[in-house]
């Protein structure tokens, strides 16, 4: 569960920076920039749960060591992004009381880098889908279509 914590607070601090910004408000911007770093947080925590996670997911039928790859490098991208964002956002936080010019640079910093981390997080959790939602997965020669969906059931690949 804690995986979607990054992705949700990115989007929902990402929504109100914009809110704020658009209305002049201090506190809206404030509360962004909290999510920020909450999501950068999380991001790092998702990463490392994701590391023991691969463990137990790569002996599950139907799922490729490629897809799984996929999903890690996403994640470690946008983990690294996030974390960026965070720190603008750290910034944004502790530079609040300086000029007019400093704050509305870290805004649109945080709103360039938040939208870039919510496109990151985004394509991570498509990725993250295709390991167990094969509906989603694209078919090539690399993954395989599963078929059979009863517990107990084998599954089929096809070219």
């Amino acid at each position: 569960m804690l995986n979607h914590v990054p992705v949700l607070a990115t989007y929902f601090s990402l929504v109100v920076l914009i809110w704020g910004l658009i209305r002049k408000n201090d506190s809206y911007k404030t509360l962004a920039y909290v999510g920020f770093v909450v999501a950068a947080i999380f991001s790092i925590v998702a990463v490392q749960t994701g590391e023991s996670a691969e463990e137990i997911v790569e002996g599950l039928s139907g799922v490729s060591e490629s897809i799984i790859h996929e999903h890690e490098e996403a994640a470690e991208g946008a983990q690294w992004v996030s974390i960026v964002l965070g720190i603008v956002s750290l910034g944004g936080l502790f530079l609040k009381n300086f000029s007019r010019n400093i704050k509305k640079y870290l805004a649109t910093v945080a709103v360039v880098l938040g939208f870039v981390s919510a496109g990151y997080m985004a394509y991570t959790a498509y990725e993250g889908g295709q390991i167990r939602h094969t509906e989603i997965r694209e078919q090539n020669a690399n993954q395989p279509n599963v078929t059979g969906t009863e517990e107990g059931e084998g599954y089929e690949e096809s070219e």
